[in-house]
């Protein structure tokens, strides 16, 4: 089955926080969609999540370039974010003008469905973990140290502050270890597939697609995928928690 495809209704306090939280620290835009008393469907345009708290019931929406919208009104909000299309039925509580716009607050929808469409859901690390990778290659005069910043049963992508990295190109099929927590190291073949020049971050970053990774290694990946989700749902519960 082509997890693409994969549809899932949340319908968890926790897990609603921890996805809102997502549109909201990441800027995504919503677009907003009205449903009138004969269930026809109108776009009013495009809008953000400027804040949101789970215990008062409310989100605080940015203002739309129209009229159209009013309180007790039914919309839809349909949004992406990293790989996931995400949408949900909510109602208009009260609108806000500020500065000849009308700003709108909503009720926190009881449930959010969410339609994956990568084939593998790629989970990024920032600074919740430091994940280190040795690249090899016949290229580089000796293995480079990396750290990676996404992962997915389907691939990685890594950053290095070394300029070695820049040696290997787009294309090219490089061997990797990865040391996982808990001592588990997978070794892998890397399709590169991208590689940029982030000057004012200071590092070199390379992302590529796994090509002979074997059944316990895509558990061992999924299994480490799976923690890192859900300490990140954990964090942004306790955050929103303490607002």
């Amino acid at each position: 089955m082509d997890s693409s495809h994969k549809q899932t209704i949340v319908t968890d306090t926790i897990h609603i926080g921890a996805l809102l939280g997502r549109l909201h620290k990441n800027h995504c835009s919503v677009e907003i969609k009205t449903i009138d008393s004969f269930n026809n469907i109108e776009s009013l345009g495009l809008s953000e999540i400027l804040d949101f708290n789970l215990g008062d019931n409310n989100i605080f929406f940015d203002a739309l370039q129209t009229n159209k919208v009013t309180t007790n009104q039914r919309i839809k909000a349909f949004t992406k974010y990293n790989g996931i299309d995400i949408h949900f039925d909510t109602i208009i509580t009260d609108t806000i003008e500020r500065n000849h716009c009308d700003y709108f607050n909503t009720n926190i929808p009881g449930e959010i469905i969410h339609k994956q469409r990568r084939q593998q859901y790629r989970a990024v690390l920032q600074n919740l973990w430091k994940i280190p990778v040795t690249l090899v290659d016949k290229s580089l005069a000796k293995p480079l140290s990396a750290y990676i910043y996404n992962i997915s049963t389907g691939g990685i992508s890594v950053r290095s502050s070394t300029e070695e990295i820049i040696k290997i190109k787009d294309g090219m099929i490089i061997d990797t270890l990865i040391q996982l927590p808990d001592n588990c190291k997978i070794e892998s073949k890397l399709q590169v597939r991208q590689t940029l020049t982030n000057k004012a971050g200071g590092f070199q970053q390379l992302a590529g697609k796994f090509i002979n990774i074997n059944p316990k290694q895509e558990r061992m990946i999924q299994s480490f995928v799976n923690k890192v989700e859900r300490k990140s749902i954990t964090s942004q519960s306790q955050l929103h928690s303490t607002e």
